[in-house]
């Protein structure tokens, strides 16, 4: 009698213990849905190039960087470089410890697609495929 309470018992525990796991399962994302996340995020990501030269014949560096919809050209920079900003954080004036707090007479300029940026880095929202050319140059 004591064997089948406890077989009744144990076979009572395991059928709630299973019940209770599969139902947390269902609150889980299948493998499908999450590599359909990872596709998405992927597509969602666009990319741009930067490119640092000094008094615009030195390249320092050049690089495709990612970057999500809406976000501003300084929080991309932001994000992959070592900046010092000024004017309230509107405007780079450092890159990567290259800047004009070192030599007042020099300054960054900015263009993207071969044009001149007539805003702060702050305010230019970012395009996929935009060419961004960061120039350290003397003040003439």
């Amino acid at each position: 009698m004591k064997k089948l309470l406890f077989t009744l018992l144990l076979t009572l525990i395991l059928a709630l213990t299973g019940c209770a796991s599969g139902g947390s399962d269902s609150n889980q994302p299948s493998n499908n849905e999450t590599t359909t996340e990872s596709q998405e995020q992927k597509e969602e990501q666009l990319s741009a190039s930067i490119k640092l030269t000094k008094e615009g014949e030195e390249v320092i560096s050049e690089d495709t960087i990612e970057f999500e919809e809406g976000e501003s050209l300084m929080e991309v920079m932001d994000r992959n470089f070592d900046l010092t900003t000024g004017f309230g954080g509107d405007f780079i004036v450092g890159i990567d410890g290259l800047g004009s707090e070192e030599e007042a007479d020099f300054y960054w300029n900015i263009s993207v697609n071969g044009e001149s940026l007539m805003v702060g880095a702050n305010d230019y929202t970012l395009e996929e495929n935009d060419e961004v050319h960061f120039d350290y140059q003397k003040v003439e």
